[in-house]
């Protein structure tokens, strides 16, 4: 029984590391490489995720960002985590794994954030020139639930928005859309060494969570982990995609679904892995929409998703 168990463990913790490989220059991408914003919006409501050929940075954009202050100071290796010995510790597994005033937060093992509010002016300058990019393709999101395409399967909340294309784009506030705002704008990096993230989803209501990286993003190097269509209550929807790993040059924008299951993964290369990242929300469901129980329960299903489906496509792959 022991040997059995044991071999059960190993098994299910193959599957579970699996990288299989998103390309953005695959033809075999679910639907999920556009040319188009159109088609970017399409491929978001089937399968949750897009990445967006035509809205590209360019190499000079990338080097500007990375020439910001806050890029300056971007972690190169791992760090002993600085965590105050009478501080409670709260939300997400390595939320709080550093004090709240650091610039740079852990919410995994080697993988560091900068957020908004420890961003400076000139970061900002540059990162609102990228969102200005990319605003069509929020914009069309979200104007596209307001038409009623935009709750697929039953999903979590299952609202629509009357959200309407207004004449200015960001303000002061984050507010873009008639009640749709940026609800989160950060540089993240994953040092060598790195370890998982826990699947969980942004937000458990419909947004949009876009990810560009500053390097190519490959399996090797923790690029984010999606569970193609897990926006989408209808189970062979996501059975048949499974686990994928953007597998994406440097400046691709990555824009997936907020509902959708996904974790960054493990740095296994010896250079780092910075991105930029922009989520998008209505102002009556912010993220994450949830609370410690119900980020425990997506973990699990991302983790039994993951296993099973992996066991699904290794079956296939020796029946052809």
């Amino acid at each position: 029984a022991a040997t059995a168990t044991g071999g059960t463990i190993l098994t299910c913790h193959h599957f579970e590391n699996q990288r299989r490989i998103l390309e953005a220059k695959s033809s075999d991408d679910y639907g999920c490489k556009s040319s188009t914003v159109t088609g970017a919006l399409s491929s978001l409501q089937t399968s949750g995720v897009a990445i967006v050929d035509n809205l590209r940075l360019t190499p000079t954009t990338i080097n500007e960002v990375m020439n910001m202050p806050a890029a300056n100071t971007i972690p190169t290796q791992l760090k002993p985590p600085k965590r105050p010995q009478q501080q409670r510790r709260r939300g997400p597994p390595g939320a709080n794994m550093v004090p709240q005033d650091e610039p740079w937060r852990l919410s995994a093992y080697g993988r560091y954030h900068r957020l908004e509010n420890h961003l400076g002016e000139e970061d900002i300058r540059v990162l609102e020139q990228i969102e200005q990019r990319i605003l069509p393709l929020v914009q069309g999101f979200f104007e596209q639930e307001g038409k009623g395409q935009g709750s697929v399967g039953g999903g979590d909340e299952g609202l629509e928005s009357t959200a309407t294309r207004t004449t200015s784009t960001t303000t002061t506030n984050n507010t873009i859309m008639d009640g749709i705002y940026r609800s989160e704008l950060q540089l993240m990096t994953a040092v060598p060494g790195s370890g998982n993230q826990s699947w969980h989803k942004d937000n458990r209501a419909r947004g949009l969570s876009i990810i560009v990286p500053l390097v190519d993003f490959t399996p090797d190097n923790g690029g984010t982990q999606l569970l193609l269509g897990s926006h989408d209550t209808n189970w062979p929807l996501f059975a048949n995609g499974g686990a994928r790993v953007i597998h994406a040059p440097a400046g691709s924008i990555v824009a997936y679904d907020s509902r959708t299951i996904h974790r960054g993964l493990g740095n296994e290369t010896n250079e780092g892995r910075p991105a930029l990242i922009f989520c998008y929300d209505r102002v009556e469901s912010p993220p994450p929409g949830c609370g410690t129980l119900g980020s425990v329960g997506t973990s699990y299903q991302g983790r039994l998703i993951d296993i099973l489906t992996g066991a699904r496509n290794a079956v296939s792959s020796e029946n052809t």
